[in-house]
């Protein structure tokens, strides 16, 4: 059963590391250039930067297997036969 919570947390995690990662997406297609500006302003800086944002998607799939382990620690490791 505790694989099923951390599934289903690295499923939220992963769906809102996407939106976000979406939204800055459609911030450099609508005109304003984002990475543009982060590249030119900033340097090396800035394209890390750029990089953390694609990889959002697989950081909150990690982030929200660790907050359902948080969470859900005395669900997760109680023993089956009730002790």
């Amino acid at each position: 059963m505790k694989y099923a919570y951390y599934g289903f947390g690295a499923f939220i995690g992963f769906v809102c590391g996407m939106g976000i990662n979406l939204i800055f997406y459609w911030l450099d297609q609508s005109g304003v250039k984002f990475a543009t500006y982060l590249i030119n302003n900033f340097g090396f800086l800035g394209e890390y930067f750029l990089e953390l944002i694609n990889a959002l998607p697989i950081i909150g799939a990690a982030l929200g297997i660790v907050l359902i382990k948080l969470l859900f620690n005395r669900e997760l490791t109680e023993r089956s036969d009730g002790h």
